[in-house]
């Protein structure tokens, strides 16, 4: 197993420990690729009550390169869940690869996680 493959993996079990059911993975082989439901605001999984404090909703879909993360950034997508336009996604998605480039060499999904939701938290109206 190659030291990218580990570092991949490790990084996967993070993010699956951090946003629990929130997080998916699409493909487990090589090349990763995993999914993360992205909300302004943690309900802990009270979907009802989830519903009602958030007005917007993501997923981002990174598809993870062999060489991630020395070598490579992930490959980075948005998928609207709920009330977004398609320029506000193609923002979040500008802002998610700028994120992941600002952390180049490194594990970068969480803080791309986290730049997104803090965008959706700025953004969560109805």
């Amino acid at each position: 197993m190659s030291d990218h493959c580990e570092e991949q993996e490790m990084e996967a079990e993070a993010l699956a420990a951090i946003f629990d059911t929130s997080f998916e993975v699409i493909s487990s082989s090589q090349p990763f690729e995993w999914s993360v439901k992205l909300v302004p605001v943690d309900c802990g999984g009270d979907e009802e009550e989830e519903e009602k404090q958030n007005h917007v909703a993501v997923k981002l879909i990174s598809k993870i390169p062999l060489d991630y993360p020395e070598e490579s950034l992930p490959e980075l997508d948005i998928e609207v869940i709920k009330g977004l336009a398609l320029e506000q996604k193609q923002d979040i998605l500008a802002l998610a690869n700028d994120e992941a480039e600002a952390n180049a060499g490194m594990p970068a999904i969480f803080a791309v996680c986290e730049a997104v939701r803090t965008w959706l938290a700025d953004d969560n109206v109805k």
